[in-house]
């Protein structure tokens, strides 16, 4: 089965819902999440929107009521929470609101990669172990055929030797006979 090329993999899926995840905390909106990861993923806003919640959204349960929790406990603390830097607040932050700030994410980001990758390196060596597997089973099948057809004319040897044995058996039966009949003739011709 060929994928399309505008299929989603799961680096993309990854960094979608970690996108919506980050805007989620932070208080912003899902559409503010969709536009982000639109724009790197060079998909549409929809496209995005569509991914996350028809694909995504059932598998992040548990991580969007985290999220929830962390920006509901962000605002009772009044803490300032950024995403990147494009994101600005209306006020200057103190020391202790820069330390509450959530950071862009880069080392969950690179874990996933490295996640993804040893995921793809296994991936492939299943699909490769699948067509050695696809091509033994052609070859057993081959040699499964090859020896149901020499079961099939080895019970046809079999059946005719024993029906040569039966007439052999037959025969000679026939000739004993014979030859009793001819001397029981002879005995009594000569007798």
């Amino acid at each position: 089965m060929e994928l399309r090329k505008d299929s989603w993999d799961v680096e993309a899926d990854l960094f979608l819902a970690q996108t919506v995840l980050q805007h989620i905390e932070s208080g912003s909106t899902q559409l503010k999440a969709f536009e982000e990861a639109s724009e790197k993923l060079k998909r549409s806003k929809a496209a995005c929107g569509f991914r996350w919640n028809g694909s995504l959204r059932k598998k992040y349960e548990h991580a969007i009521q985290e999220a929830k929790q962390i920006r509901n406990q962000n605002k009772s603390d009044g803490s300032i929470v950024t995403i990147n830097t494009s994101t600005t607040a209306t006020r200057e932050p103190s020391s202790k609101e820069e330390e509450n700030t959530v950071q862009s994410h880069q080392e969950p980001i690179q874990l996933d990669r490295e996640f993804v990758h040893t995921f793809n390196e296994i991936m492939d060596n299943l699909s490769s172990n699948i067509s050695l597997l696809r091509q033994m089973t052609i070859e057993l099948a081959g040699r499964l055929e090859a020896a149901n057809n020499q079961n099939v004319k080895l019970k046809s040897e079999y059946t005719n030797l024993q029906n040569e044995i039966i007439n052999a058996v037959d025969m000679n039966v026939f000739m004993r006979l014979a030859d009793k009949i001819s001397n029981n003739k002879m005995e009594q011709i000569t007798g």
